[in-house]
């Protein structure tokens, strides 16, 4: 089994959701933190998206906040995480932000058809590895 994603997967992902999402209107990307916060980055900078807000919500802890105070509307914007297992999350934010909400994984479990978010860069099999910046470099 694969322990963790390398630096350049994470980055062919990028490329991948990058090219899906040409065209799509998006004029703000909402990190779901704290696993999308650098996906988040990277899309937004590869999109030339210059409002990158955030959500703080994991399945652990639950929904703790968000920075899109003010907006009615979220079809503009585009929810980013780093991977998805169950589509929990994906569930989540269509129940927060209503149905026109999208939501954007770098990474999605291939057997994930229930919730499965509106945009996937890759899909993997089995347990999802960690990413490039959840693993601590040996010294």
């Amino acid at each position: 089994m694969k322990e963790s994603y390398t630096w350049e997967e994470v980055q062919d992902a990028v490329d991948a959701l990058s090219v899906a999402l040409q065209n799509k209107g998006f004029t703000c990307i909402a990190a779901i933190g704290r696993g999308g916060c650098i996906p988040a980055a990277l899309v937004a900078h590869k999109l030339g998206i210059n409002v990158v807000d955030y959500v703080n919500y994991n399945r652990a802890y639950g929904f703790d906040g968000d920075s899109l105070t003010g907006r009615h509307q979220f079809e503009d914007v585009l929810f980013i995480d780093d991977a998805t297992e169950t589509g929990g999350t994906t569930e989540f934010i269509k129940a927060r932000y209503g149905n026109a909400a999208r939501v954007a994984v770098l990474f999605c479990a291939a057997d994930n058809q229930t919730n499965r978010p509106a945009f996937v860069g890759v899909d993997y099999v089995g347990e999802c590895p960690k990413m490039p910046w959840e693993v601590q470099k040996q010294r």
